[in-house]
């Protein structure tokens, strides 16, 4: 945390176009300070880009704030008078070929562009220390090549699709760490991945999950880094189920710390953050309806939507430092 209390527009450039916007989410895209993609993106051998790396995300978050998808609407998105401003554009803007091109060429990159957000958020005081960590799926086209048939628990039907696993933190239920996964139900290398991210974004010092996150490893990583793993124990098929709620209780003496059951119920009911951040994530203008085909272009509609989730809440706390961060949608 910085020593003296941030604002939001902190970590805005000062762009003075950006004044004349009546959005404030639309004033944030047009002033966040996104050169370190440039930095990031490697022009490699002959001539450098017709667009800067940054000015393209604007464009793409933009596009993503107004749940435009398919690809004419980016096309027409970019080239629009609000796109021209947010983007900096001078007389042309890119074609649907380079926006294209564009889409393809960020996604190793869009990762670390939610991460670098994620941090500037956490140096300004919106993340707490509590986070729930939660599956969903998504559901993809059957003609996406890369997606796969997984049984859903709670529908009891089969889907088609990938997952995405999320850390939310509890306090304003923004994401704070994210990892796309072939199925809802993951790996451990997906969970130690999405706590890894998430530790190195914010200051953690609880997780939250359920039975799924009921592994070994991943418990003795947050033992270590003296975070405290809330997670409910799943006795699988063992003939002798240990007497325990929590998986933490097994570890108690070996790490020699003291564990109240019904403190770690209190805190466990938090978990509900999860379902909830999935809920409006999913309703909100239908902006995980994929128009992509291929885990990695999906990864990258994914990180947008993250990114755009973040971009609201810096927009809400920009004109109102007490808005609620909650809130998914602009004031």
């Amino acid at each position: 945390m910085p020593a003296h209390p941030a604002s939001p527009a902190d970590v805005l450039d000062g762009a003075p176009f950006a004044k004349i916007l009546r959005s404030a989410k639309r004033r944030v895209i047009a002033a966040l300070d996104l050169s370190v993609l440039d930095e990031w993106m490697d022009n490699g051998p002959g001539r450098n880009p017709t667009y800067p790396r940054s000015q393209m995300l604007r464009g793409l978050l933009l596009c993503t704030a107004e749940a435009k998808f398919q690809f004419r609407e980016l096309e027409e998105c970019f080239d629009s008078l609000i796109g021209r401003l947010i983007c900096r554009f001078g007389d042309e803007t890119p074609v649907l070929s380079t926006i294209w091109e564009f889409w393809n060429r960020i996604q190793p990159h869009i990762q670390d562009v939610f991460d670098h957000i994620v941090q500037l958020l956490d140096d300004l005081g919106f993340y707490a220390n509590r986070f729930v960590f939660d599956s969903t799926h998504l559901a993809c086209p059957r003609t996406d090549p890369d997606g796969a048939w997984a049984w859903d628990h709670v529908a009891e039907e089969w889907v088609y699709g990938y997952g995405l696993l999320v850390a939310v933190d509890c306090a304003s239920d923004l994401p704070a760490g994210a990892v796309v996964t072939q199925y809802k139900q993951h790996p451990e290398t997906a969970t130690l991945e999405c706590y890894e991210r998430v530790s190195e974004n914010t200051t953690v010092t609880v997780i939250l999950g359920d039975s799924a996150y009921d592994t070994l490893e991943f418990h003795g990583r947050c033992l270590d880094d003296r975070t405290l793993p809330i997670c409910t124990y799943n006795p699988r098929n063992t003939n002798e189920p240990l007497d325990i709620v929590f998986r933490v209780e097994a570890f108690a003496e070996e790490y020699g710390v003291q564990l109240h059951r019904d403190a770690l119920r209190d805190a466990f009911a938090d978990r509900i953050v999860g379902e909830r951040f999935f809920s409006g994530l999913k309703e909100d203008d239908r902006k995980l309806t994929f128009r992509v085909h291929g885990r990695q272009r999906v990864e990258t509609h994914v990180g947008l939507v993250l990114i755009d989730r973040l971009m609201t809440a810096l927009a809400n706390r920009l004109d109102d430092p007490t808005a609620n961060l909650r809130r998914t949608k602009p004031w």
